[in-house]
């Protein structure tokens, strides 16, 4: 792998020593002290900030030192601006854009550091004495604007532990409205009727397609995205499907249908802006993608070690439907929450919620979804999908949950981070990596039906 013509010019200049290294083969323990750049911008001009992965950009400290009022720039701009220097990736090396730059302080103090170089899957190992010559030959700033992702407050393995943690998250942050509400009674927004229909048809061993069809048939705009759902080129079904009974007999079956209809059912519950990147359009791509993204990589597990495809279809669906009550019950802090995650994109949006509310949108989706009375390995998968180690006896389905998630953003959809996947997460399900790359593959060669059903649902 060659390095971007600009950035060997840059290090040429600088005169500083390097070791050329592949990202896939960095050890984690080493991984940690990479340093990302994050380009932000005011209406006065752009700056870039240089962050170890390690921590969280806080935009308020950052602004304070400045005094100024940064956000981050918008994706279209970053591309623009990688692609004008001949560039895969943002580098973290000052002045590799025509523009000031800052380094968080902790930095200067770390005895190697690893660099992005701009080129894909290439890092450039340096030491500390070497990357502080960098910095005083480019004139960039040094300011405390980081928090170490270890000093957040802790996440406990415990969902005993989660509604500690939304009163606190109360207490700090929301209006006195909203406070009210849930340290009263929790009062989130009642399970849907027809998805407590589908829940007991599920539970009873004596309903079939019939009393599925009559439960789905009860709401005319459920029953009108299913048969749209079995219509749609991704199944690629012979003939019209006219009805709930068609979709089931001839298309998605009993089990699919149950589990389709009670998380379409359920993310309807709240409802957003329907455009935008926080829109609710894109809130139901994400979930139609990674609803597929499960039905294939639950295909490509050994059969003695395969979870329930349901309920990876269903943790799929359902995977950010945390995001649907984050918008509804932080609503004054939403746009706070948005413009840190946009500024710390090396970052899972967990981590900043973690720092900004002390909970994050995975407890809050699981807590309803337990108190809903759904599958409990569903529940545990939604809220250790980034943390499946920690997920008990639900790991396998947490652990494909979070292969879901990582995949996908390697495909650019979804908001997990750009990041490497270990081989040790493709073992824990027995999966290997080229089987999860083909079935990734099979799900982005549907792209344009799933993104169509996504129109539908935001309809």
């Amino acid at each position: 792998m060659a390095l971007p013509v600009a950035i060997q010019e840059l290090l040429d200049t600088s005169g500083i020593s390097w070791q050329q290294l592949d990202a896939d083969t960095v050890p984690d323990a080493l991984r940690a002290g990479t340093v990302r750049t994050v380009v932000l911008q005011d209406s006065f001009g752009r700056l870039q900030a240089l962050i170890g992965a390690d921590c969280l950009l806080d935009l308020a400290a950052l602004n304070r030192f400045t005094g100024r009022d940064f956000s981050a720039l918008p994706e279209d701009a970053l591309a623009g601006l990688c692609a004008a220097g001949g560039l895969r990736t943002l580098p973290s090396l000052p002045a590799a854009f025509e523009m000031p730059a800052v380094v968080e302080r902790r930095l200067l103090a770390r005895e190697e550091l690893l660099l992005e170089s701009g080129g894909q899957g290439l890092l450039l190992r340096v030491t500390g004495a070497q990357f502080r010559r960098l910095l005083e030959s480019t004139g960039a700033a040094s300011a405390d604007f980081g928090v170490a992702l270890s000093e957040l407050a802790p996440y406990s393995p415990d969902p005993g532990d989660d509604q500690a943690d939304f009163s606190s998250a109360v207490a700090k942050f929301t209006t006195r409205r909203i406070q009210k509400r849930l340290e009263d009674t929790l009062d989130f927004p009642p399970m849907p009727e027809t998805a407590r229909r589908v829940i007991q048809i599920g539970a009873d061993p004596g309903s079939g397609v019939t009393e599925l069809a009559q439960a789905v048939e009860i709401d005319p705009s459920l029953a009108a995205q299913l048969i749209s759902w079995a219509s749609s080129p991704y199944y690629a079904a012979p003939g019209k499907i006219t009805s709930v009974r068609d979709a089931i007999h001839r298309v998605l079956g009993f089990d699919l249908v149950m589990n389709l209809a009670l998380g379409l059912s359920l993310g309807t519950t709240l409802r957003l802006p329907r455009e935008g990147r926080y829109g609710y359009r894109n809130y139901w791509l994400q979930a139609v993608h990674g609803a597929a993204m499960m039905e294939n990589l639950c295909k490509a597990v050994p059969v003695d070690r395969r979870p329930i495809a349901g309920h990876a279809y269903l943790a799929g669906l359902l995977h950010n439907f945390g995001f649907l009550l984050l918008a509804e019950l932080f609503k004054p802090q939403m746009q706070t929450v948005c413009r840190y995650a946009e500024a710390n994109p090396h970052l899972g949006h967990w981590q900043v919620e973690r720092f900004l509310l002390g909970a994050t949108r995975e407890q809050m989706a699981a807590w309803l979804l337990r108190n809903w009375k759904l599958p409990e390995e569903i529940c545990a998968a939604v809220r250790h999908q980034h943390r499946p180690d920690l997920a008990g006896e639900q790991e396998p389905l947490a652990t494909l949950l979070y292969l879901s998630t990582r995949l996908l953003r390697h495909q650019g959809i979804g908001s997990a981070p750009l990041e490497h996947i270990p081989d040790a997460a493709f073992a824990r399900v027995g999966v290997s990596r080229d089987s999860a790359l083909a079935a990734s593959e099979r799900v982005m060669r549907q792209t344009g039906a799933l993104e169509a059903l996504a129109r539908d649902l935001a309809a």
